[in-house]
């Protein structure tokens, strides 16, 4: 892999698959660490490092949503729209719909096929952000196909929870206009509308 044009590859090809991810604009890098990626939201330093410093590389601004890359030979375009999503507003409103109408069943189901939720309880997490980040591990494995259909299946997601997996596809999906244009996405399930390009 020439690591020269990798960024902008994954960038280019990020932005075709998703275009939602224009309004964020992500800033990446690669790194070295433990995992798969680590995305730094809006304002996050990191864990501190000592002497001041953290571990959020100087590189990534931190007025906008940082990735850096462990695995570049494994981390797709999908990948970085499923990093993206831990910053988008409506992607956290669809979440939080999608929790509040889980059984828990579903529930049960998803903390076995999903190890978010553990994860987050051993890093010393409360339990109700171990819930939400198992609810974002239901979305990417739901929108972008980051697990097998045979667990979609197993956890039974009702037509309303199916319904909110759509409208989360389909903003990720639909191109930004230009800002003239004054067009706004209309959430189907509330009131919140979502400019296109802001």
């Amino acid at each position: 892999m020439a690591t020269d044009t990798y960024i902008q590859d994954l960038m280019a090809q990020a932005l075709n698959d998703y275009p939602f991810i224009a309004k964020h604009d992500p800033q990446v890098t690669l790194g070295k660490g433990q995992g798969f990626a680590e995305t730094y939201p809006i304002g996050e330093t990191g864990k501190p490092l000592g002497n001041g410093q953290f571990s959020r590389p100087s590189v990534l601004p931190i007025d906008k949503i940082g990735v850096e890359i462990y695995q570049p030979n494994k981390f797709s375009s999908h990948d970085l729209a499923g990093e993206v999503l831990h910053g988008d507003p409506y992607a956290a409103e669809i979440r939080n719909k999608l929790l509040a109408t889980l059984s828990p069943e579903q529930l049960k189901k998803m903390q076995y096929h999903f190890l978010d939720y553990e994860e987050s309880l051993k890093q010393g997490q409360p339990a109700d952000r171990a819930i939400q980040n198992l609810g974002d591990a239901a979305l990417r494995g739901y929108v972008l196909n980051q697990v097998p259909s045979k667990v979609n299946k197993d956890i039974g997601y009702t037509e309303e929870q199916k319904a909110l997996f759509d409208s989360l596809t389909k903003y990720m999906k639909t191109p930004m206009t230009t800002p003239s244009t004054n067009l706004f996405y209309k959430d189907p399930f509330g009131d919140t509308t979502y400019p296109y390009g802001q």
